[in-house]
């Protein structure tokens, strides 16, 4: 359960009561969409790239949106988030005063150059939530690099090719839910344009997908043949805790482009209901991919949750413009229209995410 205590003092009425409303019919939709149709025993993973989240500027989170941010994250049991900040601030402001005790997190290091030098990789972290009473640590984490020979083959500007590391290094963690033992390796690809900006982008994930296929199938060989030499009375069960899931923003353009297809060709299956993420539903950015090793292993339900039905909703926009009137919004020479456009086209996004969780 989120703590919610902010409520009494940083909002005064009317918007404490407009948050209450709003947080309530949040509760609600996660509450039809994810809980009544799960069961408690049942691990509940979500991915989220959570757009600049601890950026500062005009995608600092307002304490609205931190209360929203937490209740859905907190309808989960793991969660992994992409585009978390340098700045840890928020993330952990998200832990210690919304989240509370039950959660904890892993964190990489950035990745790009100094802050005035994000290069590819934006100085972007990747980061695990977990609900401890359901989730274990296994104490095996480590980013993605890859061996020389394997590296991602990009075309210069000139035509010639470079081989390169991601530019944002993948994230692998070892959990354990119950009797499920899985990795999890949450990535945000390269994206680019372009023909060049393409041919990264399906590199980075064909030779990701490639790698970690690979590995699991190295681990899983390893586990039964050191059952064997323990003389186990099932040696083959051992490979059945080399399950993998692979989450995260692909910035995969299709189903049906080969940016998918690099992702399927090594194995990966990908529920269709996962398939449309973004805010508008004509992109397929998001996704996850299951390789699993232990016969038990079901993917019951899938989906993606939109928040703007429930949070920042269409209707809404008049009440953030005449009466809440974030300086974001109101600034001068900006009209009634305009503003109200600029709700719905960037501010809402900006305190919530221009990615849909799934």
């Amino acid at each position: 359960m989120t703590i919610i205590r902010s409520l009494r003092w940083q909002f005064i009425d009317p918007h404490r009561s407009f948050v209450a409303e709003r947080l309530k019919a949040l509760k609600a939709a996660l509450r039809a969409e994810i809980h009544d149709t799960t069961q408690q025993n049942s691990l509940r993973l979500a991915t989220w790239n959570l757009m600049h989240f601890g950026d500062g500027g005009g995608y600092d989170r307002s304490p609205e949106s931190m209360l929203y941010i937490a209740e859905i994250i907190d309808h989960f049991d793991l969660v992994a988030l992409q585009e978390v900040n340098r700045d840890l601030t928020k993330l952990q402001e998200l832990i210690d005063h919304h989240l509370g005790e039950e959660w904890d997190y892993l964190v990489t290091d950035t990745t790009g150059g100094g802050p005035s030098d994000r290069g590819p990789g934006n100085n972007e972290r990747l980061a695990f939530l977990y609900r401890k009473a359901k989730v274990r640590f296994c104490n095996e984490a480590g980013e993605i690099v890859l061996p020389e020979g394997q590296k991602i083959v990009a075309p210069r500007a000139d035509g010639s090719n470079t081989e390169l590391q991601f530019a944002r290094t993948p994230f692998s963690v070892a959990f354990r839910a119950s009797w499920l033992k899985f990795k999890l390796c949450t990535v945000h690809i390269f994206y680019g344009t372009g023909a060049a900006g393409l041919a990264q982008r399906k590199a980075e994930i064909e030779r990701l997908a490639q790698f970690l296929a690979q590995r699991q199938e190295d681990e899983a060989k390893a586990m039964v043949a050191r059952a064997r030499s323990r003389d186990w009375a099932k040696p083959e069960e051992a490979g059945w805790d080399s399950n993998l899931i692979l989450l995260g923003d692909f910035n995969i353009i299709s189903p049906e482009h080969e940016t998918m297809k690099a992702l399927e060709q090594a194995g990966f299956d990908v529920p269709t209901a996962l398939q449309t993420t973004n805010l508008g539903n004509d992109h397929h950015y998001d996704q996850i991919a299951i390789k699993a090793a232990h016969p038990g292993f079901k993917v019951l339900k899938s989906g993606v949750f939109d928040m703007f039905a429930s949070v920042y909703r269409d209707e809404d926009a008049a009440y953030y413009v005449d009466e809440v009137k974030p300086p974001i919004i109101a600034k001068p020479g900006r009209d009634r229209a305009a503003q109200i456009a600029y709700f719905k086209r960037y501010y809402r996004v900006q305190q919530m995410s221009d990615h849909k969780l799934l």
